[in-house]
């Protein structure tokens, strides 16, 4: 859909066409053409300037209750739970502990949002082998869909918590850290205080946890609950005399827990690497649609595994929720995982050699803006791995992570409505013509100067639309020419150091097709958008230059190119830095392969990708830049009705 398209479906009865020079800009898009409200990180945030954290996205516990129970083969199965066992109809997302008994073939368990699909692991198992796992996943009208790669096997889903919108708990990651090992657990609770250790406050209401097996005397399965409250259902399951390690998110009561194992003995460890709590300040959960974010190989070398910035993970993210599967195993060993930076001491799965097996993990995420990481080793051997993301924190600090853009066509737009959770803003200096002026250019730039920061990108841009009419003013004599030069000079009258190569610029109709003429209308237009349209004086803005095939161009891409040639010069000789907007298809139709001796070769490319899920748009961050030595900067994808914008750098 062209963005031309989007403008003229929005804007009742505006007037877009002028002497054939239309331009559009990438603040026009408003369609209601956003992701779904899984993938949208705008419906978990507040307005720009405070810290407190949305309320969306927090968490509340509930007794462990399951919601299903049955026998599941690869055909998809849809459980509804949004409205059942205490998770309200608003719920965004639910802790699950997935198990599984009895599979007739080797493979995995996918739970994933109702109507999705993706090739992803929940939890893998053997044939006839019995697992438990732990995984956060999100709702889709209110339910989950359940399958396995092969096979069936006989699975329950059980309950012990949900995110949505109100007074509940936020969440804050902590570097994994030991609170107790319990030994000799067997036929009774143990109580386990957790508030007031590892950095969990004393008003935690829930923790993120890795419960460890060791020394078991029979096959059974481990629990831990809130203290006092002793539900019967699995955490992990274990056999004698196998160490297991799995994780779980457990309500606390009095500021503690309790384990328990269901036969014989067994020493219980607990390990925990976050918290929530009623405080403001914390982060919420935002679920996506589950997405793999790596397949590599580890060792017991620490390998730094890239989670943000991809897999609609942004790079403000202070968390990540995962689940990280292993295959191929080489020895008896351990997976530990650890924010970058610090030490993978704690075990969040213990498996056997040959034995695939998956776990969730929370785990704090640690880098730059864009990149952050977590850590990844193996005890001994090496092992497959794959770590598929089903959810993200953010703080009340850090918005979601994306830019967005608006121009004229938002002004009409209440600005309650305006996007308000930016990392950064681009504004349009013009009112989709290269010649006019967008009317609450004022107000919008104070919009962006309230973005929230927390990327490489300047918090606040510019975009300015581009065109080159001179062949439509020759081939229709009776369009009014004020804006087309005849001589090297700008507006003020003073001269324009045109490109030697160029030549001048002269009157007539040669003029329209010349070179010099194209170059000088191109320095015309930033100046004006420099001087005449209401940006403040002094500031070195990063300018975009809008490049649409909705413009009136010539069919020459050597007079286009020479257009953006002169636009790039006049707006860096105020200082500013200069990046080329447009589609991939547009560019190559206007202005073809940009020759090395062209000023745009090394700038930077702003790519538009139309309506798509913020993966998509993180994955085309990896793709061609507009010209040989640029590199791809930005990417623009529509959603919730804007334009929101990835940072690539």
């Amino acid at each position: 859909m062209s963005r031309l398209h989007h403008l003229l479906t929005l804007t009742t009865g505006a007037v877009l066409v002028a002497a054939g020079m239309v331009a559009v800009g990438p603040g026009a898009a408003q369609a209601a053409t956003g992701t779904a409200a899984a993938q949208s990180p705008s419906a978990a945030v507040q307005p720009s300037g405070t810290v407190t954290a949305p309320t969306t996205g927090r968490y509340w516990s509930t007794t462990p209750t399951r919601v299903f129970s049955g026998t599941v083969g690869t055909e998809r199965k849809v459980v509804r739970v949004a409205g059942r066992s205490g998770v309200p109809a608003d719920a965004t997302a639910v802790v699950l502990s997935v198990e599984v008994s009895a599979p007739t073939a080797s493979g995995s368990v996918r739970v994933t949002p109702a109507g999705s699909d993706p090739t992803v692991t929940t939890q893998q198992f053997r044939a006839r082998q019995a697992v438990t796992g732990l995984t956060t996943v999100a709702l889709a009208r209110g339910g989950v869909q359940v399958s396995t790669s092969a096979g069936s096997a006989k699975t329950a889903l059980v309950v012990s918590g949900y995110y949505a919108t109100g007074a509940g708990s936020t969440f804050t990651p902590l570097d994994t850290t030991r609170v107790t090992t319990a030994t000799g657990v067997g036929g009774k609770a143990v109580r386990v205080p957790i508030a007031g250790r590892a950095g969990v406050p004393a008003d935690a209401t829930a923790v993120v946890a890795t419960l460890g097996v060791t020394a078991a005397t029979a096959d059974a399965a481990v629990r831990i609950t809130p203290a006092g409250k002793d539900a019967s259902v699995a955490t992990q399951s274990f056999r004698k005399g196998t160490p297991i390690a799995g994780a779980a998110v457990v309500g606390l009561s009095g500021g503690a827990a309790q384990v328990s194992v269901s036969k014989g003995r067994a020493t219980v460890s607990v390990d925990v690497s976050g918290y929530y709590s009623r405080s403001t300040t914390g982060s919420v959960f935002v679920p996506v649609t589950p997405s793999r974010v790596t397949t590599t190989t580890v060792s017991s070398t620490p390998r730094a595994v890239r989670v943000t910035g991809i897999s609609g993970v942004p790079g403000t993210a202070a968390a990540v929720v995962a689940t990280a599967a292993l295959s191929a195993t080489t020895t008896n060993a351990s997976l530990r995982l650890a924010p970058a930076g610090g030490k993978p001491t704690s075990a969040s799965l213990v498996y056997r050699r040959g034995q695939p097996l998956a776990t969730a993990t929370t785990v704090r995420a640690v880098g730059s803006t864009l990149d952050r990481r977590v850590l990844a080793k193996v005890d001994s051997g090496s092992a497959k791995l794959t770590v598929d993301v089903t959810g993200y924190f953010l703080d009340g600090r850090s918005g979601s992570g994306i830019g967005a853009d608006i121009s004229w066509p938002q002004c009409t737009t209440p600005t309650a409505k305006w996007p308000s959770d930016q990392a950064f803003g681009v504004v349009g200096v013009n009112d989709g013509l290269a010649s006019g002026t967008n009317p609450c250019l004022a107000q919008q730039l104070v919009w962006a100067a309230g973005s929230r920061g927390g990327t490489t990108q300047p918090r606040t841009q510019l975009y300015v639309n581009t065109a080159n009419p001179g062949k439509a003013f020759k081939d229709d004599p009776s369009l009014p020419r004020t804006t087309w030069p005849t001589a090297n000079v700008d507006p003020d009258g003073e001269p324009v150091a045109v490109p030697a190569r160029y030549g001048i610029c002269g009157g007539g109709t040669a003029g329209l097709t010349s070179l010099a003429c194209s170059y000088v209308y191109g320095w015309n237009r930033a100046h004006d958008d420099v001087h005449d349209r209401g940006v403040p004086a002094g500031a070195a803005y990063r300018w975009w230059l809008d490049a649409e095939t909705d413009g009136s161009w010539q069919t020459d891409q050597n007079l286009n190119r020479a257009t953006l040639e002169g636009m790039t010069d006049l707006f860096r000789s105020t200082g500013g830095s200069v990046g080329l907007y447009s589609s991939p298809g547009e560019w190559k139709q206007l202005f073809g392969t940009v020759p090395t001796s062209s000023q745009l070769v090394r700038l930077p490319t702003w790519k538009a990708v139309g309506p798509t899920t913020l993966s998509a748009a993180q994955a085309a961050c990896s793709t061609g830049a507009f010209t040989s030595a640029g590199r791809t900067e930005m990417v623009q994808y529509v959603a919730g009705g804007f334009d929101r914008i990835v940072s690539c750098v």
